[in-house]
């Protein structure tokens, strides 16, 4: 008997009316200042103090956001009136939207005429009213076909596919309303497809943004019901008590509305990562209720007394039960001190509700099933099941008499899925985690095959010196990057301040589009003497693409979303043309962007994960030694747990499910969790070779004892993430298909692997311990029999 517990225990029975009021009065206090608000931000998977970071937001601070055009793309007969008269007026309606900043089109653009008499240029809107007849159109298409600096910006080279661009305000972007300005934007298109039957595309940072927000807020109560549901049936299924359904389902109730206080009370907001927190920890809670009702059943049936098997169970499981929730406290919350702000308040959040668990658990169970009648004999049956009887005794049975075939399987299997293993590729998208049947992304790949991208990519060249860009030779510069840049079938055609250049060159001779090229230095003076007589400065077309010193500028290009590693190659190809175009030492190139932030990262993202979970290993391996005292028993321990995480990675490579944030989550989570099992079984033996059994016999106890629990907590743990592959996002289903094949995996490793090492590697004064108990014993028999 532990006298510590045995006195918690005793408290927590006769105080259970104050302690009842307590966890009443704090789970209303944690629902009151719940958090709610979804989170926006794209850029914080990365450190402020990153130097691409610095340098993206110095660029944002310059030049505007680059993230902030959605793309419609409409295919179609556009120079016919009709449908061309129809752009016109859906580009004034969306003009119209709250939110939106400027809209671009076929119908909106501008050119530049040069007045030779007064020696200036005038910048003229192309449509200035709804052409009325086709020939009226037919001029405008001439027009426009004459301007080779629109060409492949808006309109596709077989002149089938057109573009409207639309700028969303920042403050928008950033904020919930840009699910309001979407949709309002979508009223407008949608009355334009159905007026003339056509299938409108959509596509950029915006949409994808937009479209993770409202899947984020529909699956965070789909998923938390999925959870509920799945919970409730299979405790249902196990115990076929009605308490046993209420109850447990009380505790994870309490433990929601905890998880969503912390979030509130540390002022985060709910991100695709927290957003799954909720549910998460429905499947993580209800173990601890599966392990104390099934020790209270088991402890009632020996004794009889309903409270003094209470009190047993805190007493007997409650150091065990802290273990196994600090050990998945740590998986998740280690993911706490990484560098990553989303995974920061993650592993706060399901760490701090982990622990909350543990508590609301430990004093509910106890204290309600207090209250409770006894348990009847038809409550208790499920400790009699036939089926679950034969298969324990099967397995140790097994590990008694197989445990070398045992180990010899464990090699093969373990060889094989390093093997595996070394075939898993650092892969990701931009797009990753949009189902690949959805309209988003088949709107995106549409515009990618018409324009060649449709995510930012950019150049930001700074001069270093001011009124550097207005330099000939610079301009000349920046037009042989872009003819390398045209090289890539990965980029869209680039603009710059030199296509600015060209156009005015084009205008300055009258318009002819074999002189849209870049002046002599004559003809660049006399250029830049029409700009001073300009009333309306043809340099505010460039104003996007210049700081206010003309020092810096930009080239600015859309990438298809070629996955992590081709768009690292693409990157570095450029690199190397743009270190061939400008000398190092006098200029400062540098590729950014939201497509380079986003790969940078997804670079720490799964840094982080992955050093998390070896901080984790090395955490979890510290807390067994100390629990039991022992470095070699801490070894058995995590060698069981080990091996699944070996093997779901040998299954990623040979599948080619590629390492991403999303299944680099899965180690650490997995391995919290699953390492409950091994503290359960190890704790039970540890207590037989006390009371002197045998290793042999020790094992044999300890399956029967735990065997029945590990099985119903690991088949609740494992549908419960099973829900997860029902979700949109790709990253949220490989969690929850990689989690429960982990979790599904550790427990036929626990129950198998755990005993046979156990029978081969008992620790030595485990052994000593036990020969002097029973000496202690045979000692005492022999005295009561003389």
């Amino acid at each position: 008997m532990n006298p510590v517990w045995q006195a918690i225990a005793t408290f927590l029975l006769r105080r259970r009316v104050i302690i009842l009021l307590i966890l009443g009065v704090l789970t209303v206090f944690m629902w009151s200042v719940r958090g709610t608000e979804i989170s926006h931000d794209l850029t914080q998977v990365i450190p402020m103090n990153d130097n691409e970071l610095v340098e993206y937001l110095n660029f944002k601070k310059e030049f505007g956001e680059d993230g902030n055009v959605m793309v419609i793309g409409i295919q179609g007969p556009f120079f016919e009136l009709d449908l061309f008269n129809g752009i016109y007026d859906l580009v004034e309606k969306i003009k119209q939207v709250e939110g939106v900043e400027n809209v671009v089109g076929i119908t909106d653009l501008y050119t530049v005429v040069a007045d030779l008499e007064d020696e200036k240029f005038e910048v003229q809107r192309l449509v200035n009213q709804k052409p009325k007849t086709q020939a009226e159109l037919d001029s405008i298409k001439q027009v426009i076909q004459d301007m080779p600096f629109y060409k492949g910006l808006l309109i596709d080279g077989e002149m089938q596919t057109t573009l409207v661009a639309v700028s969303i305000v920042d403050t928008f972007l950033n904020s919930k309303r840009k699910v309001e300005v979407f949709d309002r934007i979508l009223e407008k298109t949608t009355a334009f497809e159905d007026q003339f039957d056509l299938s409108l595309r959509y596509a950029g940072f915006p949409v994808i943004r937009v479209n993770v927000h409202k899947t984020v807020s529909k699956e965070l109560v789909i998923f938390l019901i999925l959870a509920l549901v799945v919970t409730a049936i299979t405790l249902w299924l196990f115990f076929k008590s009605i308490y046993t359904v209420i109850f447990p389902m009380l505790v994870v109730g309490a433990v929601i509305i905890c998880s969503l206080g912390i979030i509130g009370l540390f002022d985060y907001k709910i991100s695709l990562v927290t957003g799954v927190i909720p549910a998460l920890i429905t499947v993580i809670s209800i173990p601890n209720c599966v392990y104390l009702i099934t020790k209270y059943h088991i402890e009632y049936r020996l004794n009889g007394n309903k409270l003094k098997s209470l009190i047993l169970v805190i007493e007997k499981i409650g150091i065990v039960t802290i273990m196994t929730n600090a050990t998945t406290a740590v998986g998740l919350g280690v993911l706490a001190f990484t560098d990553v702000q989303p995974l920061k308040e993650f592993g706060i959040v399901a760490g701090l509700s982990v622990i909350a668990a543990f508590f609301i658990s430990v004093l509910l169970i106890p204290i309600v099933f207090s209250f409770l009648p006894a348990p009847s004999t038809g409550q208790t049956r499920h400790l009699d099941r036939k089926f679950l009887g034969i298969f324990i005794n099967f397995l140790d049975k097994i590990v008694h008499q197989n445990r070398w075939a045992i180990y010899g399987v464990a090699i093969l299997i373990a060889a094989v899925s390093l093997y595996g293993m070394s075939k898993v590729l650092p892969i990701a998208y931009i797009v990753d985690d949009i189902p690949q049947d959805s309209k988003v992304l088949q709107d995106m790949r549409f515009i990618e095959q018409h324009f060649n991208g449709v995510l930012p990519f950019e150049i930001l060249i700074d001069t270093k010196r001011k009124n550097g860009v207005q330099r000939l030779s610079n301009l000349q510069k920046i037009d042989e990057l872009q003819q390398k840049l045209a090289e890539y079938d990965e980029l869209s055609r680039s603009i710059s301040v030199a296509d600015v250049t060209k156009f005015l060159r084009q205008a300055f001779w009258g318009g002819d589009p074999a002189d849209y090229k870049l002046p002599s230095r004559n003809e660049f003076n006399l250029i830049r003497s029409y700009l001073l007589n300009t009333d309306f400065n043809p340099n505010k077309i460039a104003k996007t693409l210049t700081d206010s010193l003309m020092q810096k500028t930009r080239v600015s290009a859309t990438v298809r979303d070629i996955g992590s590693l081709k768009m690292y190659e693409l990157i570095d190809s450029v690199q190397k043309d743009i270190n061939a175009v400008f000398d190092t030492n006098r200029y400062d190139v540098q590729i950014t962007g939201t497509t380079q932030i986003f790969m940078r990262g997804n670079e720490y993202l799964i840094h982080n994960l992955l050093t998390s979970l070896v901080i984790a290993f090395g955490v979890i391996a510290v807390l067994m030694g100390l629990l039991f005292r022992s470095a070699r028993m801490a070894m058995i321990s995590l060698v069981p747990n080990f091996l699944p995480l070996v093997m779901v990675a040998g299954v990623m490579g040979y599948l080619g499910i590629p390492l991403k944030p999303s299944t680099a989550l899965v180690f650490g989570v997995a391995f919290g969790i699953a390492v409950d099992d091994s503290i359960h079984f190890l704790a039970r033996f540890r207590l037989a070779r006390r009371l002197g059994d045998s290793v042999g016999k020790a094992v044999s106890n300890s399956f029967k004892d735990t065997g029945v629990s590990m099985i119903y907590t690991s088949i609740i743990l494992f549908f419960g993430f099973v829900i997860f592959t029902a979700s949109s996002f790709g990253g949220t289903k490989a969690l929850g298909l990689l989690t429960s094949m982990t979790l599904g995996i550790a427990m036929f490793s626990n129950l198998v692997l755990l005993p046979a090492l156990l029978i081969t590697f008992a620790p030595t004064h485990e052994r000593v311990r036990s020969r002097k108990i029973l000496r202690r014993n045979s000692d005492k028999s022999s005295e009561a029999a003389a």
